[in-house]
């Protein structure tokens, strides 16, 4: 998984927040030191990448000959040799993949939320240049920019490194958002969960609300009839640090309970000609906590699982942003008549909708077939 995270990475031919490219190894100690604080400190306070071997261009030269090539006792030795404030180190370790047939060498370097890293001595190394890293000086990476050796970081990226320092950042929510991705790190209690490495935070249903909306009584969604039995079974959850309330959302049990997520955010597409002409959908986006949520609820484990959110995926519309969702929004309304001939047309039939009345069953069919036909147009809006 990180090997592939990396060739992504090279393939992008472009550098970050927390990756950098070197051609070469450098034989300036100070570059390089410079180099591993500036990735040490990066604003995302994740794990960084010195991948050495790869020009800025993308022209892959590899690290097999290179006679400044360190392994990573020596590189562990280099950077444990110098006087960092608090005795507090950067973690390394050297990976090495083969890309174009060829040798690259990969500095990982792990903040693990110890930033911001800075020396309490001066460190020199006259190896054919004068370059001082100054003691007190914090170093970070901005975009893919490091900040000059002669400099410092900037005032707001210095506040957001000693937050991170002590804890103050990313927000809770921000930390919540991220914990659900970490499914097995929760541990469940009934029906409650709460987050092993910081047990504050915590999931739990909340039964009140559920009862004085009768939730339990209410119809099924449209894309409840792509399941085998659309017999669907509402909730509400709330997503807690300590007893605040960070993140609530309405949740629906489908095909009978066997597969639990968050409702999809609701939109509508109306056409710029006749306002009362609508088209209606269901989405997620990609991070946002409500999208994470439906990830973290989902257990890929149970098959019952997995076919059911199968279903329920085919006519929900995920995006990569909002900005992309704002994008897909104006296509649709431009080629809205286009599209809602598509729908029109559409020949698939929906079988689970049979039991229904007349009125019912045109309406749930065509919320079921726009949605399939904008999933459809959604790929196509992509390679545009």
């Amino acid at each position: 998984m990180k090997k592939e995270e990396i060739l992504n990475l090279i393939q992008s031919n472009k550098e970050g927040e927390y990756w950098d490219f070197k051609v070469s190894y450098t034989n300036n100690t100070v570059d390089l030191l410079h180099d591993i604080i500036c990735l040490s400190n990066n604003l995302e306070n994740r794990e960084a990448y010195l991948i050495i071997g790869i020009a800025d261009n993308g022209y892959v030269k590899g690290v097999k000959d290179d006679p400044n090539r360190r392994n990573q006792e020596e590189l562990i030795s280099f950077i444990r040799g110098k006087e960092f404030a608090g005795e507090r180190y950067p973690h390394i370790e050297l990976l090495t993949i083969i890309h174009c047939g060829k040798e690259i060498d990969v500095i990982i370097i792990n903040p693990k939320g110890y930033a911001p890293y800075y020396l309490s001595k001066s460190y020199e190394d006259n190896n054919g240049k004068r370059r001082i890293i100054n003691a007190g000086s914090i170093y970070t990476r901005t975009g893919d920019k490091n900040t000059n050796i002669d400099r410092t970081a900037s005032p707001l990226d210095t506040e957001l490194l000693w937050k991170i320092h002590f804890g103050l950042h990313p927000s809770p929510i921000e930390k919540l958002k991220n914990y659900l991705l970490v499914r097995d790190e929760w541990i469940k209690i009934s029906e409650s969960y709460f987050y092993n490495n910081s047990p504050e935070y915590i999931i739990i249903p909340n039964k009140i609300i559920e009862q004085e909306q009768n939730f339990r009584r209410l119809s099924s969604p449209f894309y409840a009839y792509l399941q085998t039995n659309s017999n669907s079974i509402y909730s509400y959850y709330e997503c807690k640090y300590h007893n605040t309330v960070l993140f609530y959302s309405q949740c629906i049990a489908l095909d009978s309970g066997q597969y639990l997520t968050p409702i999809p955010e609701f939109s509508a597409i109306r056409s710029n000609y006749t306002p009362y002409n609508t088209l209606y959908y269901r989405y997620f986006i990609k991070g946002s906590i409500l999208y994470n949520l439906h990830l973290f609820m989902y257990n890929k484990n149970v098959i019952e699982q997995t076919i059911a959110r199968d279903k329920f995926l085919d006519c929900i519309l995920i995006f990569e942003n909002e900005k992309e969702r704002e994008g897909f929004e104006y296509y649709v309304k431009y080629n809205f008549y286009r599209i809602k001939q598509s729908i029109e047309n559409y020949t698939k039939k929906i079988y689970s909708t049979n039991h229904l009345d007349k009125t019912e069953n045109n309406d749930i069919t065509f919320k079921i077939k726009t949605a399939i036909i904008l999933k459809e147009e959604l790929e196509k809006y992509r390679i545009i």
